[in-house]
Protein backbone atom coordinates (compact mmCIF):
# COMPACT_ATOMS: atom_id res chain seq x y z
CA UNK A 1 0.00 0.00 0.00
CA UNK A 2 3.07 2.10 0.66
CA UNK A 3 4.64 1.41 -2.22
CA UNK A 4 1.74 2.48 -4.36
CA UNK A 5 0.87 5.42 -2.49
CA UNK A 6 4.74 6.63 -3.18
CA UNK A 7 4.33 6.09 -6.51
CA UNK A 8 0.66 8.00 -6.87
CA UNK A 9 2.69 10.49 -5.35
CA UNK A 10 6.23 10.45 -8.00
CA UNK A 11 3.75 10.88 -10.75
CA UNK A 12 2.13 13.08 -9.66
CA UNK A 13 4.88 15.21 -8.98
CA UNK A 14 6.27 14.38 -12.54
CA UNK A 15 2.95 15.31 -13.96
CA UNK A 16 2.42 19.12 -12.12
CA UNK A 17 5.99 19.11 -13.34
CA UNK A 18 4.75 18.83 -17.31
CA UNK A 19 1.66 20.72 -16.43
CA UNK A 20 3.92 23.85 -15.06
CA UNK A 21 5.67 23.42 -18.14
CA UNK A 22 8.89 22.25 -16.15
CA UNK A 23 9.92 19.44 -18.13
CA UNK A 24 11.92 21.46 -20.35
CA UNK A 25 13.91 22.81 -17.12
CA UNK A 26 14.09 19.98 -15.31
CA UNK A 27 15.80 18.05 -18.88
CA UNK A 28 12.85 15.46 -19.05
CA UNK A 29 13.05 13.81 -22.32
CA UNK A 30 9.65 13.52 -24.47
CA UNK A 31 9.63 9.77 -23.85
CA UNK A 32 9.62 10.00 -19.74
CA UNK A 33 6.61 12.73 -20.37
CA UNK A 34 5.19 9.86 -22.38
CA UNK A 35 5.52 7.28 -19.91
CA UNK A 36 4.02 9.75 -16.65
CA UNK A 37 1.00 9.79 -18.84
CA UNK A 38 0.88 6.64 -19.60
CA UNK A 39 1.34 5.62 -16.00
CA UNK A 40 -1.05 7.97 -14.93
CA UNK A 41 -3.75 6.60 -17.52
CA UNK A 42 -3.08 3.18 -15.81
CA UNK A 43 -3.98 4.48 -12.47
CA UNK A 44 -6.63 6.25 -13.45
CA UNK A 45 -8.01 3.03 -14.71
CA UNK A 46 -7.30 1.29 -11.98
CA UNK A 47 -9.08 4.02 -9.64
CA UNK A 48 -12.37 3.59 -11.98
CA UNK A 49 -12.24 0.09 -11.57
CA UNK A 50 -11.89 0.51 -7.68
CA UNK A 51 -14.45 3.21 -7.65
CA UNK A 52 -17.25 0.42 -9.61
CA UNK A 53 -16.16 -1.85 -7.47
CA UNK A 54 -16.80 0.13 -4.42
CA UNK A 55 -20.14 1.06 -5.91
CA UNK A 56 -20.84 -2.80 -6.59
CA UNK A 57 -19.82 -3.35 -2.98
CA UNK A 58 -21.84 -0.46 -1.49
CA UNK A 59 -25.09 -1.88 -3.60
CA UNK A 60 -24.54 -5.75 -1.98
CA UNK A 61 -24.36 -3.60 1.64
CA UNK A 62 -27.66 -1.92 0.99
CA UNK A 63 -29.57 -4.69 -0.20
CA UNK A 64 -28.57 -6.95 2.22
CA UNK A 65 -29.65 -3.96 4.81
CA UNK A 66 -32.96 -3.57 3.14
CA UNK A 67 -33.06 -7.54 3.45
CA UNK A 68 -32.36 -7.60 7.41
CA UNK A 69 -34.62 -5.18 7.66
CA UNK A 70 -37.14 -6.72 5.50
CA UNK A 71 -36.61 -9.69 8.21
CA UNK A 72 -36.24 -7.72 11.17
CA UNK A 73 -39.44 -5.69 10.61
CA UNK A 74 -41.86 -8.56 9.34
CA UNK A 75 -40.50 -11.62 11.24
CA UNK A 76 -43.79 -13.75 12.80
CA UNK A 77 -42.36 -13.37 16.32
CA UNK A 78 -41.66 -9.86 17.50
CA UNK A 79 -38.22 -8.47 18.44
CA UNK A 80 -37.82 -6.16 20.83
CA UNK A 81 -34.28 -4.35 21.38
CA UNK A 82 -33.17 -2.60 25.40
CA UNK A 83 -30.59 -1.79 26.98
CA UNK A 84 -29.52 -3.29 30.27
CA UNK A 85 -31.58 -1.45 32.08
CA UNK A 86 -35.00 -2.82 29.97
CA UNK A 87 -35.36 0.80 28.12
CA UNK A 88 -36.25 -0.28 24.70
CA UNK A 89 -34.37 1.25 21.76
CA UNK A 90 -35.32 -0.46 19.07
CA UNK A 91 -38.61 -3.08 17.68
CA UNK A 92 -39.76 -4.90 14.85
CA UNK A 93 -43.22 -3.89 13.67
CA UNK A 94 -44.56 -7.49 14.13
CA UNK A 95 -43.40 -6.51 18.00
CA UNK A 96 -45.06 -3.01 17.71
CA UNK A 97 -48.44 -4.44 16.70
CA UNK A 98 -48.40 -7.40 19.31
CA UNK A 99 -47.99 -4.32 21.69
CA UNK A 100 -50.65 -1.97 19.68
CA UNK A 101 -48.05 0.84 19.38
CA UNK A 102 -46.92 3.06 16.46
CA UNK A 103 -42.54 2.23 16.45
CA UNK A 104 -42.38 6.34 16.71
CA UNK A 105 -43.69 5.96 20.27
CA UNK A 106 -42.14 2.67 21.58
CA UNK A 107 -38.78 4.03 21.60
CA UNK A 108 -36.96 5.35 25.04
CA UNK A 109 -40.28 3.56 27.13
CA UNK A 110 -39.26 0.54 29.59
CA UNK A 111 -40.63 -2.22 28.56
CA UNK A 112 -41.66 -3.06 31.56
CA UNK A 113 -44.51 -0.91 31.75
CA UNK A 114 -46.32 -3.36 28.71
CA UNK A 115 -46.09 -6.01 31.34
CA UNK A 116 -49.07 -6.81 34.32
CA UNK A 117 -47.84 -5.74 37.72
CA UNK A 118 -47.88 -9.01 38.97
CA UNK A 119 -45.01 -10.26 36.34
CA UNK A 120 -42.40 -7.00 36.48
CA UNK A 121 -40.29 -8.75 39.15
CA UNK A 122 -40.25 -11.64 36.74
CA UNK A 123 -38.96 -9.84 33.86
CA UNK A 124 -36.96 -7.86 35.85
CA UNK A 125 -34.94 -10.94 37.26
CA UNK A 126 -34.93 -12.55 33.87
CA UNK A 127 -33.30 -9.07 32.46
CA UNK A 128 -30.43 -9.77 35.43
CA UNK A 129 -30.01 -13.09 34.37
CA UNK A 130 -28.76 -12.23 31.24
CA UNK A 131 -26.35 -9.68 31.70
CA UNK A 132 -24.70 -11.60 34.56
CA UNK A 133 -24.88 -14.99 33.29
CA UNK A 134 -24.92 -14.78 29.88
CA UNK A 135 -26.73 -16.97 27.37
CA UNK A 136 -30.22 -17.19 26.44
CA UNK A 137 -32.79 -16.75 28.72
CA UNK A 138 -36.72 -17.82 29.08
CA UNK A 139 -39.34 -16.57 30.95
CA UNK A 140 -43.20 -16.28 30.59
CA UNK A 141 -44.83 -13.51 31.59
CA UNK A 142 -48.47 -11.02 30.77
CA UNK A 143 -48.54 -8.04 28.55
CA UNK A 144 -51.24 -5.56 28.39
CA UNK A 145 -51.45 -3.95 25.06
CA UNK A 146 -52.29 -0.39 24.65
CA UNK A 147 -56.02 -1.31 24.13
CA UNK A 148 -55.89 -2.70 27.28
CA UNK A 149 -56.29 -6.36 25.92
CA UNK A 150 -53.75 -9.28 27.98
CA UNK A 151 -52.00 -12.03 26.58
CA UNK A 152 -49.68 -14.50 27.29
CA UNK A 153 -45.79 -14.07 26.30
CA UNK A 154 -42.64 -16.03 26.24
CA UNK A 155 -39.88 -13.83 25.93
CA UNK A 156 -36.34 -15.40 24.97
CA UNK A 157 -33.83 -12.58 25.62
CA UNK A 158 -29.89 -12.56 24.91
CA UNK A 159 -27.02 -10.21 24.80
CA UNK A 160 -27.16 -8.30 21.35
CA UNK A 161 -23.88 -6.51 21.72
CA UNK A 162 -21.63 -6.87 24.75
CA UNK A 163 -19.73 -3.76 24.18
CA UNK A 164 -23.10 -1.54 24.97
CA UNK A 165 -24.78 -3.83 26.82
CA UNK A 166 -27.92 -3.99 24.47
CA UNK A 167 -30.49 -7.17 24.86
CA UNK A 168 -32.39 -8.87 22.25
CA UNK A 169 -35.91 -10.01 23.41
CA UNK A 170 -38.02 -12.47 21.08
CA UNK A 171 -41.31 -11.67 21.89
CA UNK A 172 -43.80 -14.55 21.53
CA UNK A 173 -47.57 -14.73 21.57
CA UNK A 174 -48.67 -18.02 23.25
CA UNK A 175 -52.08 -17.48 24.00
CA UNK A 176 -53.30 -20.57 22.04
CA UNK A 177 -50.71 -22.89 24.10
CA UNK A 178 -51.42 -21.62 27.21
CA UNK A 179 -55.23 -22.83 25.93
CA UNK A 180 -54.45 -25.88 24.95
CA UNK A 181 -52.42 -26.50 28.59
CA UNK A 182 -55.41 -25.09 30.08
CA UNK A 183 -58.03 -27.54 28.06
CA UNK A 184 -55.69 -30.51 28.85
CA UNK A 185 -55.40 -29.31 32.24
CA UNK A 186 -59.09 -29.60 32.20
CA UNK A 187 -59.49 -32.67 30.50
CA UNK A 188 -57.31 -34.27 32.57
CA UNK A 189 -59.21 -33.12 35.30
CA UNK A 190 -62.53 -34.34 34.05
CA UNK A 191 -61.05 -37.61 33.16
CA UNK A 192 -59.58 -38.27 37.13
CA UNK A 193 -63.38 -36.81 38.54
CA UNK A 194 -64.83 -39.89 36.25
CA UNK A 195 -62.90 -42.53 37.87
CA UNK A 196 -63.15 -41.34 41.34
CA UNK A 197 -66.69 -41.00 40.40
CA UNK A 198 -66.48 -44.71 38.84
CA UNK A 199 -65.07 -45.78 41.82
CA UNK A 200 -67.16 -44.39 44.43
CA UNK A 201 -70.39 -45.62 42.78
CA UNK A 202 -69.30 -49.07 42.34
CA UNK A 203 -68.25 -48.81 45.98
CA UNK A 204 -71.56 -47.62 47.47
CA UNK A 205 -73.52 -49.77 45.29
CA UNK A 206 -71.52 -52.73 46.34
CA UNK A 207 -72.30 -51.40 49.85
CA UNK A 208 -76.00 -50.70 48.97
CA UNK A 209 -76.72 -54.17 47.48
CA UNK A 210 -75.07 -56.09 49.78
CA UNK A 211 -78.26 -55.70 52.42
CA UNK A 212 -80.82 -56.03 50.53
CA UNK A 213 -79.67 -59.16 48.83
CA UNK A 214 -78.98 -60.74 52.42
CA UNK A 215 -82.63 -59.73 53.44
CA UNK A 216 -84.20 -61.21 49.71
CA UNK A 217 -82.28 -64.72 49.97
CA UNK A 218 -82.81 -64.71 53.89
CA UNK A 219 -86.10 -64.71 53.46
CA UNK A 220 -86.65 -66.65 50.27
CA UNK A 221 -84.83 -69.67 52.27
CA UNK A 222 -87.47 -69.16 54.96
CA UNK A 223 -90.22 -69.37 52.98
CA UNK A 224 -88.75 -72.41 50.67
CA UNK A 225 -87.61 -74.50 53.63
CA UNK A 226 -90.31 -73.98 56.29
CA UNK A 227 -93.36 -72.72 53.98
CA UNK A 228 -95.29 -75.75 55.38
CA UNK A 229 -94.57 -73.56 59.53
CA UNK A 230 -95.43 -70.27 58.31
CA UNK A 231 -98.62 -68.91 58.29
CA UNK A 232 -100.16 -67.19 55.65
CA UNK A 233 -99.44 -63.64 57.47
CA UNK A 234 -95.63 -64.61 58.49
CA UNK A 235 -95.51 -65.65 54.49
CA UNK A 236 -97.02 -62.27 53.48
CA UNK A 237 -94.87 -60.45 55.62
CA UNK A 238 -91.80 -62.59 53.54
CA UNK A 239 -93.08 -61.20 50.73
CA UNK A 240 -93.80 -58.36 51.47
CA UNK A 241 -90.15 -57.71 52.44
CA UNK A 242 -88.76 -59.79 49.26
CA UNK A 243 -91.15 -56.89 47.03
CA UNK A 244 -90.11 -54.23 48.93
CA UNK A 245 -86.45 -55.05 48.70
CA UNK A 246 -86.62 -55.65 45.33
CA UNK A 247 -88.82 -52.83 44.93
CA UNK A 248 -85.27 -50.32 46.33
CA UNK A 249 -82.92 -52.30 44.34
CA UNK A 250 -85.05 -51.33 41.12
CA UNK A 251 -85.28 -47.60 42.61
CA UNK A 252 -81.30 -47.99 43.17
CA UNK A 253 -81.06 -48.85 39.41
CA UNK A 254 -83.16 -46.93 37.62
CA UNK A 255 -81.61 -43.83 39.39
CA UNK A 256 -78.20 -44.54 38.08
CA UNK A 257 -79.71 -44.91 34.20
CA UNK A 258 -81.75 -41.79 34.95
CA UNK A 259 -78.71 -39.96 35.79
CA UNK A 260 -77.74 -39.38 31.70
CA UNK A 261 -80.80 -37.21 31.50
CA UNK A 262 -78.47 -35.01 33.23
CA UNK A 263 -75.53 -35.69 32.61
CA UNK A 264 -75.69 -36.33 28.50
CA UNK A 265 -78.46 -33.68 28.00
CA UNK A 266 -81.19 -36.56 26.59
CA UNK A 267 -84.41 -34.91 25.16
CA UNK A 268 -87.23 -36.31 27.18
CA UNK A 269 -89.21 -38.59 25.24
CA UNK A 270 -92.16 -36.26 25.58
CA UNK A 271 -95.99 -37.74 25.87
CA UNK A 272 -99.16 -36.70 26.64
CA UNK A 273 -101.19 -37.73 29.02
CA UNK A 274 -104.10 -36.81 32.11
CA UNK A 275 -101.61 -36.00 35.11
CA UNK A 276 -104.53 -36.80 37.63
CA UNK A 277 -104.79 -40.62 36.51
CA UNK A 278 -100.95 -40.67 36.20
CA UNK A 279 -100.83 -38.81 40.05
CA UNK A 280 -103.14 -40.87 41.92
CA UNK A 281 -101.22 -44.27 40.02
CA UNK A 282 -97.95 -43.32 40.98
CA UNK A 283 -99.07 -42.65 44.52
CA UNK A 284 -101.21 -46.20 44.94
CA UNK A 285 -97.87 -47.79 44.03
CA UNK A 286 -95.72 -46.12 46.44
CA UNK A 287 -98.97 -46.99 49.16
CA UNK A 288 -96.91 -50.47 49.65
CA UNK A 289 -93.59 -48.40 50.58
CA UNK A 290 -95.49 -47.01 53.42
CA UNK A 291 -94.67 -47.83 57.49
CA UNK A 292 -97.87 -49.84 59.65
CA UNK A 293 -97.82 -46.17 61.06
CA UNK A 294 -98.07 -44.31 57.68
CA UNK A 295 -100.44 -43.16 55.31
CA UNK A 296 -99.76 -41.80 51.92
CA UNK A 297 -102.20 -39.36 51.40
CA UNK A 298 -103.03 -37.40 47.71
CA UNK A 299 -104.53 -34.06 47.45
CA UNK A 300 -105.73 -32.66 44.42
CA UNK A 301 -106.47 -29.28 43.01
CA UNK A 302 -107.93 -29.29 39.35
CA UNK A 303 -110.81 -27.33 37.85
CA UNK A 304 -111.22 -30.28 35.56
CA UNK A 305 -111.69 -33.96 36.79
CA UNK A 306 -108.72 -34.65 33.49
CA UNK A 307 -105.34 -32.40 33.18
CA UNK A 308 -103.38 -33.43 30.16
CA UNK A 309 -100.03 -32.07 30.29
CA UNK A 310 -97.36 -32.99 27.63
CA UNK A 311 -93.85 -34.89 29.67
CA UNK A 312 -91.90 -37.51 29.62
CA UNK A 313 -93.93 -40.16 31.84
CA UNK A 314 -91.41 -42.36 32.76
CA UNK A 315 -89.11 -39.71 33.92
CA UNK A 316 -91.13 -37.76 35.85
CA UNK A 317 -92.63 -40.91 37.25
CA UNK A 318 -88.91 -41.52 38.59
CA UNK A 319 -89.12 -38.00 40.13
CA UNK A 320 -91.96 -38.37 42.10
CA UNK A 321 -91.21 -42.28 42.98
CA UNK A 322 -87.77 -41.02 44.38
CA UNK A 323 -89.57 -37.86 46.42
CA UNK A 324 -92.62 -39.65 47.63
CA UNK A 325 -89.76 -42.65 48.53
CA UNK A 326 -87.29 -40.18 51.01
CA UNK A 327 -90.36 -39.14 52.59
CA UNK A 328 -91.28 -42.12 53.66
CA UNK A 329 -88.29 -43.29 54.28
CA UNK A 330 -87.43 -40.48 56.34
CA UNK A 331 -90.86 -39.55 58.56
CA UNK A 332 -92.71 -41.98 60.65
CA UNK A 333 -95.83 -39.68 60.26
CA UNK A 334 -98.48 -39.48 57.19
CA UNK A 335 -96.78 -37.86 53.96
CA UNK A 336 -99.07 -35.64 52.01
CA UNK A 337 -98.83 -35.16 48.14
CA UNK A 338 -100.68 -31.97 46.52
CA UNK A 339 -101.42 -31.58 43.35
CA UNK A 340 -102.33 -27.57 42.14
CA UNK A 341 -103.63 -27.39 38.26
CA UNK A 342 -103.11 -23.93 36.60
CA UNK A 343 -103.97 -22.90 33.51
CA UNK A 344 -99.62 -22.85 32.42
CA UNK A 345 -98.06 -24.42 35.42
CA UNK A 346 -98.72 -27.79 37.31
CA UNK A 347 -97.50 -27.56 40.85
CA UNK A 348 -96.44 -31.24 42.61
CA UNK A 349 -95.84 -30.48 46.25
CA UNK A 350 -94.73 -33.34 48.67
CA UNK A 351 -94.58 -32.78 52.21
CA UNK A 352 -93.29 -35.19 55.17
CA UNK A 353 -92.70 -34.44 59.02
CA UNK A 354 -89.49 -36.37 59.91
CA UNK A 355 -85.84 -35.61 60.43
CA UNK A 356 -85.69 -32.39 57.85
CA UNK A 357 -82.59 -31.38 56.28
CA UNK A 358 -79.39 -29.69 58.11
CA UNK A 359 -79.07 -26.35 57.27
CA UNK A 360 -75.29 -26.55 56.40
CA UNK A 361 -76.49 -29.49 53.86
CA UNK A 362 -79.17 -27.92 51.89
CA UNK A 363 -76.43 -26.33 49.34
CA UNK A 364 -75.73 -29.60 48.60
CA UNK A 365 -78.84 -31.47 48.15
CA UNK A 366 -79.04 -32.03 44.22
CA UNK A 367 -75.21 -32.44 44.11
CA UNK A 368 -74.08 -36.03 42.94
CA UNK A 369 -73.44 -38.51 45.83
CA UNK A 370 -74.35 -36.05 48.23
CA UNK A 371 -75.84 -37.96 51.42
CA UNK A 372 -77.17 -35.67 54.45
CA UNK A 373 -75.34 -35.77 57.79
CA UNK A 374 -78.70 -36.88 60.04
CA UNK A 375 -79.32 -39.53 56.73
CA UNK A 376 -79.83 -43.08 57.94
CA UNK A 377 -77.27 -46.11 57.18
CA UNK A 378 -78.65 -48.22 53.42
CA UNK A 379 -81.67 -45.83 52.55
CA UNK A 380 -80.07 -44.71 49.51
CA UNK A 381 -76.80 -43.63 47.51
CA UNK A 382 -77.19 -40.07 47.19
CA UNK A 383 -77.54 -39.70 43.63
CA UNK A 384 -82.07 -39.33 43.94
CA UNK A 385 -82.12 -35.65 44.01
CA UNK A 386 -79.09 -35.20 41.75
CA UNK A 387 -81.18 -36.93 39.07
CA UNK A 388 -84.54 -35.36 40.54
CA UNK A 389 -83.13 -31.66 39.79
CA UNK A 390 -81.82 -32.71 36.27
CA UNK A 391 -85.19 -34.73 35.34
CA UNK A 392 -86.97 -31.22 36.24
CA UNK A 393 -84.43 -28.96 34.17
CA UNK A 394 -84.89 -31.03 31.42
CA UNK A 395 -88.60 -30.29 31.13
CA UNK A 396 -87.82 -26.25 31.74
CA UNK A 397 -89.28 -26.52 35.24
CA UNK A 398 -87.56 -25.55 38.55
CA UNK A 399 -87.85 -27.70 42.40
CA UNK A 400 -87.80 -25.40 45.82
CA UNK A 401 -87.05 -27.44 49.05
CA UNK A 402 -88.44 -25.70 52.46
CA UNK A 403 -86.84 -28.09 55.09
CA UNK A 404 -86.05 -27.81 59.12
CA UNK A 405 -84.39 -30.71 61.41
CA UNK A 406 -86.92 -31.88 63.26
CA UNK A 407 -89.78 -30.59 61.66
CA UNK A 408 -90.22 -32.01 58.29
CA UNK A 409 -89.43 -31.22 54.70
CA UNK A 410 -91.54 -29.66 51.54
CA UNK A 411 -90.35 -30.40 47.84
CA UNK A 412 -92.19 -28.49 45.28
CA UNK A 413 -92.40 -28.71 41.68
CA UNK A 414 -92.84 -26.34 39.35
CA UNK A 415 -93.57 -27.87 35.51
CA UNK A 416 -95.22 -26.14 32.33
CA UNK A 417 -98.13 -27.75 31.22
CA UNK A 418 -96.96 -28.01 27.98
CA UNK A 419 -93.00 -29.32 27.36
CA UNK A 420 -91.87 -28.95 23.58
CA UNK A 421 -88.67 -30.92 22.24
Amino acid sequence: MNTKQDTLTRLRKRAEAVLNGRAGIDGAKPEEFEETLHELSVYQAELEIQFEDLQHAYRLVEEAERQYADLFDFAPVGYVVTDANGVIVNANLTACAMLDVERGHIRNILFAEYLLPADQDIYHLHRRAVVNLGGSQICQVQIRRTNGEVFHAQLTTQQADQRTSTLRTVLTNVNALKQMEQAQQEALAHAKDISQLRGRLLTVLAHEFRTPLSVILSSAETLERYSDRLTDEKKSQRYRTIYNMVWYLNNMVQDIRSISVHEENDVPRLAAFDIVLFLSQVVNDMRMMAKPEQMLLLEIHAPHETEMVTWDQQLIRRVLMNLMNNALAYSQSDVQCRLNCEADTIQIQIEDHGIGIPLSDKPHIFEAFFRGSNTVEGTGVGIGLYMVKGAVVAHGGAIRCESSPGVGTTFTLELPREVTG
